[in-house]
């Protein structure tokens, strides 16, 4: 009996050590930092991840449903997209799936205020540059998942300024900037979360969003999913229930000897040459995002987006989930 209890207090002895020298490490891997500091570093890499993911090619999967009685779908926007790059460096989208829009069924039409909350806003919430038109606020330390993190809000200056709101207003300047939270890795200083949407809000209304980040190529957290879930309240008329989901898949670096005919991983050589071909489909279908009241006989044809090619640099890989 004396041997088995001697071996036990052996074995919690070594468990209260490891405890110990597990916190030490986490408290050592991750320097205490004013709020002031956090902020110049993770706008800093923002901006930096936002230049890198220029240098990525990926997919980005658009839906957006409006949500009837009992759950049904009484209206649907779909798009797959490709960002790929042409054989002089430049990152281009080409539309790959783009199903007739159903959304003037439920009563509502895309902007192009909603394409750039799909494509800028959505993904991405505060770069260095865009840091002097922002109050941030401190909210303290939070465990997200496995991740330690420091949160922050996020209020665009504007929305506190009635002059500043009134020029917009006038202008019809609608769906500019990002408000809401952010979440922040205390070790990376990079942002990992974001949660809320985009303002101001006139006569078109934007759903509130969380986007989750994930490590890619072991350096840096790009959006990978968003998902949206929100009454939208119009001046006339009842309230619009809308389920927005954005998936960013199949990330690659580019490099010069990407061909485009590589990069197609989700559709065939044969579905790639009729999306392409067939134009006309692919830019009615692209009318932009959600937002105001079904205006008939509207559309937009999409712009080719062209960035110049940069490098970029591996490190650690460290997970986070999505709900």
């Amino acid at each position: 009996m004396k041997k088995i209890s001697f071996i036990w207090k052996v074995i919690v002895l070594i468990s209260f050590f490891s405890m110990c020298y597990a916190q030490a490490i986490s408290q050592v891997s991750a320097p205490k930092l004013s709020p002031d500091e956090v902020i110049r570093r993770f706008t800093t890499k923002e901006s930096e991840l936002f230049e890198a993911w220029k240098d990525y090619a990926y997919q980005q999967e658009n839906k957006l449903q409006v949500i009837g009685p009992a759950n049904t779908i009484s209206g649907e926007y779909y798009q797959l997209s490709e960002f790929i790059f042409s054989d002089a460096g430049k990152r281009i989208e080409r539309i790959l799936r783009a199903p007739q829009s159903t959304l003037s069924d439920a009563g509502l039409t895309m902007t192009q205020e909603d394409r750039n909350a799909f494509i800028n806003l959505q993904p991405f919430a505060l770069t260095a540059e865009e840091l002097p038109n922002y109050k941030v606020t401190y909210v303290g330390k939070e465990k997200l998942d496995d991740l330690n993190t420091y949160a922050f809000d996020i209020t665009p200056k504007a929305m506190l300024d009635q002059r500043e709101l009134k020029r917009m207003k006038d202008q019809k300047i609608e769906g500019k900037y990002f408000q809401g939270r952010i979440w922040v890795d205390d070790i990376d200083l990079q942002i990992v979360k974001t949660s809320g949407k985009v303002v101001p809000e006139f006569k078109q209304r934007f759903p509130k969003f969380e986007t989750y980040r994930e490590n890619i190529d072991g350096k840096y957290w790009f959006p990978t999913y968003t998902y949206g879930d929100d009454h939208l309240e119009f001046e006339r008329g009842p309230s619009v229930h809308v389920r927005n989901v954005v998936r960013y898949k199949n990330y690659r670096r580019f490099s010069g000897d990407v061909k485009i005919k590589e990069i197609f991983d989700d559709v065939s050589a044969e579905e790639t040459k009729d999306k392409s071909t067939d134009t006309t489909k692919s830019e009615n279908a692209t009318k932009d995002a959600i937002a105001k009241p079904t205006e008939a006989g509207k559309t937009t044809k999409p712009a080719v987006k062209e960035t110049e090619k940069k490098t970029t640099t591996p490190s650690n890989q460290r997970p986070i989930k999505k709900p």
